[in-house]
Order: structure tokens, then C-alpha cells, then sequence
């Protein structure tokens, strides 16, 4: 295969409508953002996601309302996508002619681990990532250190290797997402992968008050990213839909009736948003924390673009790429 050295095509059309059409043209890769959430700052890129649902249970998980029971550990309604494989291999054509960047993945873990479905047993990432690697750049973002295995298919600089982490804490993790690997492991893999030549950045993602908001605990982890080699920290705060709101009082139940006054009444997209004022004061007080260890930082969603640094996927936003 020949490596695709495109920039995204000039005066690339991503309107919804635009987007909406290139969505039918593609079998498994879709665009990025397919519901055009005013709030998205990122520029044009695709996304593909392996599985159909997650086993890692996270509370705070934001696609458990919609993926119709495609969530929890030994739920039988998730896994391998049906014909992901040939239908990608549909798509590479029109990636080529793209040249945009893909994500791997966001609605669902690229490497799930669980009794009933097994990346590290399956290997349909590492097969997808085959084929798109010598193609188009790539982001891979996940919570587990399996990443590593697939390294070594990779090219460090047309790869970004980001990895969620929501506390330096393995007993706080244990409770907010009880079947991903510790964060202990989260960060020795970002740093094999930055040692390995691979830009880095750290989803600390949710921010959920009172739970891992404290900044003792935000510089805490901060210091360990930047010792890791981490370049760049991505944040959002905790937004709330019916199910995961259950979760959250079920794990968490002081903080989260200590909290629910500060979630606006109204809707946006569908989800339950803190109030601007205290969004805005979690994420400045986090950019600080990370450009005093030396990280840039970016917001994901949020509404607030003049806190970013660079687009929440690491790349320029001046440049799109």
C-alpha cells in the first residue's frame, strides 16, 4: 500500500450537510461530530470505532444512554463490529482522497478486555490499524496500556497516542471505572510510548466535582504526566444523562447531591451541563495547574476555545493538522 502524504483536500466542505454525505459514502469510518455540536472546536477529522459497545463500566460513561444495553462487562449485546474489516478496507479509497486524520477510538475502547470479548485475543485493532497506518494519520485513545502491543506497526511521527486518565489515585479509579487498567499502568504506558518517539496527551476526563477535582490531586497527577512525558493535558467536566446521573449517586452519593445545584436545569444536546461559572473555574484552575508543569492544555466541549492551547487532539488549530 502507498503511504497517502495528502493534506486534507483544499477548501474541504464540512458543513452537517457535507458531512451528512460523506457519512453515506463511507461503510465504517465516519466523520468526526456527526450531531454538529456548536461547542466542537476541532477541525475536520473521522473517526472509527472497532466494537459496539464498552465492558469497563465506567460511570460517567456518555454513550451507555444510546448504545442500547451495549454496556457493562458481561453484557452479550456488544462487540466486533459486523464486517469491519471488509467494510474498511471499502473505505481506504476514500480516506486516501481525504487525507484527513482518524481516531481510534471514541464511543467505544479499542482494546476491551473482558471475558466475553477480547482485543488481545481478537486482534481486530491492531488489524485496522494495519490498514490505516501506512494510509492516514492516526490518533489512538483509550484506557488501557494494551496500546503498547501496537507500537510497533506504528509511525511516531503520523501517530498521536492519548490515553483517559481521571486520577493518579488506583483506589479512586477502582470506584469511577472499575474494569479499566489502573492509572498506575495508564502511565507507564505513555511513558514507553513517549520514550518510543510517539507525541503523548492525557484525557483527564471527566472533571467530576467533589470526586477528582481537588487541585492537590490535579497537580499531582499533572506531575506525573510531565515526568512521563506527556505533552499535553485534555479536559472536560462531568455531563450528565439519565443513566450515568443514577451511576453517579450510586457510587458517589454525597458528591453527587452536593454537586446537583450546580447543574443548569436546562438541557444542551441532551446532557446536563454544570453552569458556565463553575465549568470555566474547573477548567482555568486545571490549565494552570498544567502549564506550571509545563503541559499544554485544552478543553474538550466546553465552550470556552480561548483556554486552549492547541485543538484537543493535539494538533494546531491554526494549521488543521
Amino acid at each position: 500500500m502507498v503511504r497517502s502524504t495528502q493534506p486534507p483536500a483544499p477548501g474541504l466542505d464540512w458543513s452537517p450537510t457535507a458531512k451528512s454525505e460523506l457519512a453515506g459514502r463511507l461503510r465504517v469510518v465516519k466523520p468526526f461530530d456527526p450531531y454538529h455540536s456548536p461547542l466542537c472546536t476541532c477541525p475536520p477529522k473521522l473517526t472509527l470505532n472497532i466494537y459496539t459497545g464498552c465492558g469497563m463500566e465506567c460511570f460517567y460513561c456518555y454513550t451507555s444512554t444510546y448504545s442500547r444495553g451495549r454496556w457493562g462487562r458481561n453484557s452479550r449485546q456488544w462487540g466486533p463490529r459486523k464486517d469491519l474489516l471488509k467494510g474498511l478496507c471499502r473505505d481506504l479509497p476514500i480516506l486516501d482522497e481525504l487525507g484527513l486524520p482518524v481516531v481510534v477510538s471514541l464511543s467505544s475502547d479499542p482494546y476491551p478486555d473482558t471475558p466475553l470479548v477480547r482485543e488481545e485475543d481478537l486482534g481486530l485493532t491492531r488489524r485496522c490499524l494495519e490498514l490505516l497506518a501506512p494510509r492516514v494519520p492516526l490518533m489512538l485513545q483509550t484506557k488501557s496500556d494494551l496500546v503498547l502491543r501496537d507500537l510497533d506497526i506504528l509511525d511516531p511521527a503520523r501517530t498521536l497516542i492519548g490515553l483517559t486518565i481521571t486520577t493518579s489515585s488506583d483506589a479512586l479509579a477502582a470506584r469511577m471505572e472499575p474494569h479499566a487498567p489502573p492509572p498506575s499502568r495508564r502511565l507507564a504506558a505513555i511513558a514507553r510510548a513517549a520514550a518510543a518517539g510517539f507525541p503523548t496527551l492525557c484525557r483527564i476526563d471527566p472533571l467530576v466535582p467533589g470526586v477528582n477535582d481537588d487541585a492537590a490531586s490535579l497537580d499531582e497527577l499533572a506531575c506525573r504526566l510531565r515526568e512521563a512525558g506527556a505533552r499535553q493535558v485534555v479536559s472536560s467536566t462531568f455531563k450528565k444523562r439519565w443513566d450515568s446521573d443514577r451511576r453517579f449517586a450510586e457510587r458517589f452519593p454525597e458528591q453527587a447531591a452536593a454537586s446537583a445545584p450546580l447543574y443548569e436545569s436546562r438541557l444542551v444536546q441532551g446532557y446536563r451541563y454544570l453552569n458556565a461559572e463553575v465549568r470555566r473555574n474547573m477548567m482555568e484552575r486545571l490549565r494552570r495547574i498544567a502549564h506550571a508543569r509545563g503541559l499544554l492544555f485544552s478543553c474538550c466541549r466546553e465552550g470556552f476555545p480561548d483556554l486552549n492551547d492547541c485543538c484537543c487532539d493535539g494538533r494546531s488549530p491554526a494549521a488543521g493538522a
